[in-house]
């Protein structure tokens, strides 16, 4: 694909001067679970209360009401695992981290390299047992605590991604930051 095709596709204007230095899609298999798991367990407990409720009425209502309640939201929450994965992308330009999600609708979030405070690899449970890493860029103001990041804004949050590329993203975004932070100060 031409470089002039290539930005034209992208959902987002860019600045005078700004390009895309990198194009970053998480992991299928790792963001799929990531995003499908918490539904899932969610839907196990919910079909176990509910159906406790039906358990005295007959135990042949109960067991009814916990499988379609399970089978119902473990296939929603596969269905919407997918489609956010379809949603889900990050750009790293040379001016800012650039980010793509959605379920149902779509939105974009832009993040300035100089409003970086740091970048941070989080490998929890999940990552962990998947061999993956997720990256944070936290901007001014915000904070991670304990690997999970407690600023409204998932433009810094990348999930699923290999070790070591999350490594080398980590270093990209330092690199490109501190290079924005020294063209502004001229």
């Amino acid at each position: 694909m031409a470089k002039n095709e290539f930005y034209a596709k992208l959902p987002f204007s860019l600045n005078e001067n700004e390009k895309v230095v990198d194009t970053i899609k998480p992991v299928w298999g790792g963001y799929f679970l990531r995003n499908s798991l918490g539904g899932i367990f969610g839907t196990f407990f919910l079909a176990l209360l509910i159906s406790l409720g039906a358990a005295s009425v007959s135990l042949v209502a109960a067991l009814i009401t916990f499988f379609v309640i399970l089978i119902i939201g473990i296939a929603l929450s596969l269905v919407s695992a997918k489609i956010s994965y379809g949603k889900f992308t990050v750009w790293i330009t040379d001016q800012r981290i650039v980010s793509a999600s959605g379920f149902i609708g779509f939105h974009t979030e832009s993040l300035p390299l100089e409003n970086i405070t740091d970048v941070v690899i989080n490998r929890g449970l999940i990552d962990r047992l998947l061999n993956l890493s997720s990256v944070m860029a936290v901007p001014i103001g915000g904070m991670v605590i304990y690997g999970r990041r407690s600023n409204i804004s998932t433009v810094g949050f990348i999930p699923a991604l290999h070790p070591d590329d999350a490594t080398k993203l980590q270093k990209l975004i330092f690199d490109l930051k501190n290079a924005r932070v020294k063209a502004l100060k001229g």
